[in-house]
């Protein structure tokens, strides 16, 4: 097999990865909920920074889940939709035995009341053109439409501004 061959084989490898982690997420997209999500942006602070914003999701606690509050304010549970709204469902206030089982919760107070947060932000990809949507906007002004995984973190897919939110 010649230079040319391998290169050319290299290359076709790399698309097909390319392509079927695109179809994996357009599946996604298609089929699994949607909801409009409170959030704040986070400055990263990092050395090597992208076009990307860091938002600290903020979810209302569904009704069963409510009463579970933490030594420290940490929780466990998923996301869940229901009427149209994105619920944080706190299942335990101990840290899950294995990982992944899971997402890590927080709570934190806000005007409209205590909402759960995701201990570890979702980065939200800007094209190059675009102003950094979180500068001067107050925390929970800031609307995230996101994809609802079962098992990970949410997937941000647009951004809107409080005026503009559902």
């Amino acid at each position: 097999m010649s230079a040319l061959q391998r290169g050319l084989m290299v290359a076709v490898i790399q698309v097909a990865l390319m392509a079927a982690v695109a179809a994996r997420l357009y599946y996604d997209r298609a089929t699994l909920p949607r909801a409009w999500i409170q959030s704040a942006g986070v400055d990263p602070d990092l050395p090597i920074r992208g076009r990307y914003v860091s938002l600290n999701l903020m979810f209302p606690a569904a009704p069963e889940s409510a009463a579970m509050r933490g030594e420290d304010g940490h929780a466990f549970g998923r996301v869940e939709v229901r009427d149209g709204r994105a619920l944080a469902v706190i299942e335990s206030t101990a840290a899950p035995t294995q990982r992944g089982t899971g997402l890590h919760f927080i709570e934190r107070p806000t005007d409209e009341g205590p909402r759960w947060m995701l201990v570890e932000p979702v980065a939200f990809f800007l094209p190059e053109h675009v102003p950094d949507p979180t500068l001067g906007v107050a925390p929970g002004e800031l609307w995230v439409e996101a994809t609802l995984p079962q098992r990970s973190a949410p997937r941000p897919i647009r951004l809107r501004r409080d005026s503009d939110a559902p």
